[in-house]
């Protein structure tokens, strides 16, 4: 075998397995590696195990630091977190603060403080030198403005009389206010027979309402009164009760009412003062101011019968006086003369009373003449005039015009010194929504601390309260709004 050696020319086998083989030699790197070991001596080892021992603990002080600077750096990321979310928090609770101001301010501004709104002023009389007053012959006469009621002139205004066919301006405000103008009545005997100024009824005929309101203020027709009587009340005494009722409410406190048509009866009688109460009841109907200013009319015949009837007027004023447009006459042998009459000149109504006058055109024409030269018109407020607004909502804010209803003034006597109050009033909240014509408000007039007209306001249109969706959304705008208007304070005023 190689590498063994042979003594005495006979090596044994044992000897031969007993001794190591010697080792391939290196070559390449690991030859060099071999090298560089048997070069090293053991002091140049210790030296590098050194080094190595350093640069571990160099790379372990690297790494402390580096965690150290993780940590630093963590902690700080942590504490910037930590910061803004509490200043998050504080912009949160200072937005949340600001949006409740806001809220607050906008449901104080939607207050509307008391329910109504209240205004006033004085109007003067005209000055300047008074007409002197009319003589008149009438036992009792009054003069009054139409639209107010002030008397300008009276004599015996409360003096109990009879009245004679001027009770038949009662009688047509009663049947109007029962009756409708298309029923037919029936004529009884009783109204066929009641004599007097008639139109010829004959029991049996049918007629209708309308045509026997025409026959009773143009012709005075007594058989009409009877009829119209009997048609809404069923009796005389019952319509009679029907007719002080009316008269009670109107005012005219001084009357008693026994029959329909005014001829003389025992406790049948009335006042001039209450007799220009009931004139100016009869001329605010359209229909009644219409019959009594007409001087002839023609109405069918009753049924049955063919061709129209024509009816003539016995009021003298309407031919004598211009803008004369009324009322009723009336004679009877106790009541004597009688007369209530209006006339409308230069925007002013008058109407005048006389009873018991043996020449009731010439004190009528008096009257009127007094009155249209001693007044001046005053207006309080005109139809439609805007006297405010009411809320219909506050979230939007809706609003609903408040209008006059009515032409509302008085005659103001010249140099009289007289002073008139107008007071308006105006809800200010109609919640539930308002539709046109729906009252909201008052008119109140007053002459020398005495209340002389009242009148109503109204809502000018139609406004509905919006929905609970529209009233949130508006809210939460006008809160922004107020958002806004607070933020922006510091740069409006520097």
């Amino acid at each position: 075998m190689s590498g063994t050696t042979v003594r005495g020319g006979r090596t044994s086998e044992k000897q031969a397995l007993s001794k190591p083989e010697p080792a391939a030699p290196l070559t390449g790197a690991d030859a060099r590696v071999q090298v560089v070991s048997e070069a090293v001596q053991p002091g140049a080892t210790a030296s590098i195990s050194k080094r190595s021992a350093r640069k571990r603990s160099r790379s372990r002080a690297r790494s402390a630091r580096y965690a150290q600077a993780a940590r630093a750096r963590a902690k700080a990321d942590r504490g910037v977190t930590w910061y803004a979310m509490r200043v998050l928090a504080v912009l949160l609770a200072l937005t949340v603060l600001l949006f409740g101001i806001s809220c607050m301010l906008v449901i104080g501004g939607s207050s509307v403080g008391t329910a109504v709104a209240e205004t006033q002023r004085e109007v003067k009389a005209p000055s300047g030198l008074r007409p002197n007053p009319p003589g008149v012959l009438a036992n009792a006469a009054i003069l009054v403005d139409a639209e107010s009621g002030r008397v300008l002139y009276e004599k015996n205004p409360h003096l109990q009389l009879p009245i004679a066919s001027t009770t038949k301006i009662v009688t047509a405000l009663v049947v109007r206010d029962r009756l409708k103008l298309n029923d037919v009545v029936t004529i009884s005997k009783q109204a066929a027979n009641v004599g007097e100024q008639s139109i010829g009824l004959v029991a049996g005929e049918k007629i209708k309402v309308e045509d026997l309101l025409w026959a009773l203020l143009v012709l005075s027709a007594n058989d009409a009164a009877y009829a119209l009587a009997q048609q809404t009340a069923g009796t005389i005494p019952a319509f009679a009760d029907m007719m002080n009722k009316k008269a009670k409410e109107l005012g005219a406190n001084d009357s008693h009412f026994m029959n329909p048509h005014g001829l003389d009866q025992s406790g049948h009688y009335s006042t001039a003062y209450d007799l220009a109460v009931l004139g100016r009841a009869l001329l605010k109907d359209p229909v009644l101011a219409k019959m009594v200013d007409t001087k002839r009319h023609s109405i069918p015949m009753p049924t049955g019968q063919s061709g129209d009837l024509t009816l003539y007027g016995h009021n003298e004023i309407l031919d004598v006086y211009p803008g004369a447009n009324g009322i009723k006459t009336g004679y009877t042998g106790k009541a004597g003369f009688c007369l209530v009459a209006s006339a409308t000149k230069d925007q002013k109504t008058l109407v005048s009373v006389v009873l018991n006058s043996t020449h009731r055109a010439s004190d009528t024409t008096a009257l009127l003449n007094y009155g249209f030269a001693s007044t001046e018109k005053i207006v309080f407020v005109k139809a439609g005039q805007k006297l405010g607004t009411s809320r219909v909502s506050a979230f939007p804010r809706r609003y609903v015009s408040v209008v006059a209803q009515h032409d509302m003034g008085a005659l103001a006597v010249v140099g009289s010194g007289d002073v008139y109050l107008v007071r308006t009033t105006v809800v200010k909240q109609a919640p539930g929504g308002a539709k046109k014509g729906t009252t909201l408000g008052t008119v109140q007039c007053w002459m020398n601390k005495n209340p002389i007209e009242h009148g109503e306001a109204v809502a000018a249109s139609t406004s509905r309260k919006p929905g609970l969706a529209s009233g949130a959304f508006a809210f939460l705008w006008y809160s922004l709004c107020w958002m806004g208007r607070i933020l922006s304070a510091p740069f409006r005023i520097f």
